[in-house]
C-alpha cells in the first residue's frame, strides 16, 4: 500500500427511500456484489462501507438501510444508522427510483439532510426500465424538496446497465479532499466475513420467500472453520418470530430450507472462491425485532453506533 503518495479520498453516504436501488449502486460502483439486494424493502438493515479504489483515490461509500417509519427497536436501529452516516461525510449521494418519483416520503429525507454542509448529488436510478421525460422527473423532484434541499449535480443511472456511473465516480473524484487511504488497495469493505455470509443467505430468504415473513428474519453464522479438506464449513441459524414462519422456512419435507440452502451456497462460494459446506438451522425468537438483548447478539448494537 502506497501511503507516501497523496490522492483524492473521502466518505460518501448513499441515502434514499426503500427499493431507490442504493446497493445495487454500490455494487455497480465495485464492480462486486459486496451488498444485498433485494425488491423488498429493509435488505439493508445496517451501514455498509464499500471502498472504492483506483490509483488516484479511494472513496468509502456507506450504503444505509432505506428512510422509512420506525415501528419497532430494529426499525430505530436502522434510522440511528442513517443519521450515523451522515457525521463527517464529504458528500451526500441521494437516489431516487425514477420508477416511483412522483410517490410520497421524500420529507424523511429532507430530515436526514437538514443541517449538512457536504455537497449533495442526486442519482435517478433505473433508467434503463421506463422511457422518461428528464426536464419533468428534475422539476417534479425540485418540487417535492422544496428549498430545503439544494442538488449540487444531477445524474441518471442505471445501475444495473452501468450507465453514467463512471461519469458519477469522476465527479465525486473531483469533489473529494487530497489525503491519505483509510483502508488498503485491495479492500472492497471493512464489514467481517462472518456478516457477509450471514447477509448472503438472508438475501435468499428475502428472494424465495413471502412478502412479509423476511421482516422478521435474522441470520447468525454459528461457527465458520476449514476442513481438513479444505472445505469451508459454515453452520447457520436462521432466527425467526412465529412458529408458523418456521414452518414455512422449512417446507414441505424441507423442501424451501434446501432451495435457501442451495442458492446461499452458490452465493457463498462464488463471493470466496472457495468450496462451502452449509448447513441451515431455523429457530423461533417471538418478536425479536423489540427486544434489545437479542437485536444487539444478531449484530444489531445501539451501542456501536
Amino acid at each position: 500500500m502506497a501511503v507516501d503518495r497523496i490522492i483524492k479520498s473521502g466518505f460518501v453516504s448513499i441515502l434514499g427511500l426503500p427499493n431507490a436501488g442504493k446497493s445495487s449502486f454500490l455494487n455497480a460502483v465495485l464492480n462486486d456484489n459486496i451488498a444485498i439486494t433485494s425488491r423488498k424493502p429493509q435488505t439493508t438493515r445496517k451501514n455498509l462501507k464499500g471502498i472504492y479504489n483506483d490509483e488516484d483515490s479511494q472513496i468509502v461509500f456507506v450504503d444505509t438501510p432505506g428512510i422509512h417509519g420506525v415501528k419497532n427497536k430494529l426499525d430505530d436501529y436502522m434510522s440511528k444508522s442513517i443519521i450515523k452516516s451522515v457525521e463527517a461525510i464529504d458528500l451526500a449521494l441521494v437516489i431516487i427510483d425514477v420508477m416511483t418519483y412522483e410517490e410520497d416520503g421524500f420529507d424523511r429525507i429532507v430530515k436526514i439532510l437538514n443541517g449538512i454542509s457536504a455537497k449533495k448529488v442526486l442519482i435517478i436510478n433505473k433508467c434503463d426500465l421506463i422511457d422518461y421525460d428528464e426536464k419533468k422527473v428534475i422539476n417534479t423532484i425540485n418540487g417535492k424538496f422544496g428549498n430545503d434541499v439544494k442538488f449540487d449535480r444531477v445524474f441518471f443511472v442505471s445501475s444495473l446497465k452501468k450507465k453514467n456511473i463512471k461519469e458519477v465516480i469522476d465527479y465525486i473524484k473531483s469533489e473529494m479532499p487530497e489525503g491519505d487511504r483509510f483502508y488498503n488497495e485491495e479492500d472492497l469493505t471493512d464489514e467481517p466475513m462472518k456478516q457477509i455470509v450471514a447477509d448472503m443467505i438472508r438475501q435468499q430468504c428475502l428472494y424465495k420467500l413471502d412478502k412479509e415473513i423476511p421482516h422478521g428474519i435474522a441470520v447468525i453464522i454459528d461457527s465458520m472453520k476449514k476442513s481438513k479438506t479444505k472445505c469451508l464449513n459454515i453452520d447457520a441459524i436462521i432466527v425467526c418470530e412465529k412458529e408458523s414462519h418456521k414452518g414455512i422456512i422449512i417446507g414441505k419435507s424441507g423442501s424451501m430450507i434446501k432451495n435457501i440452502g442451495v442458492g446461499s451456497r452458490i452465493a457463498i462460494e462464488k463471493f470466496t472462491n472457495e468450496k462451502i459446506n452449509l448447513k441451515l438451522n431455523v429457530i423461533v425468537r417471538d418478536n425479536w425485532r423489540d427486544e434489545k438483548t437479542l437485536l444487539a447478539n444478531y449484530g444489531y448494537d445501539g451501542n456501536d453506533l
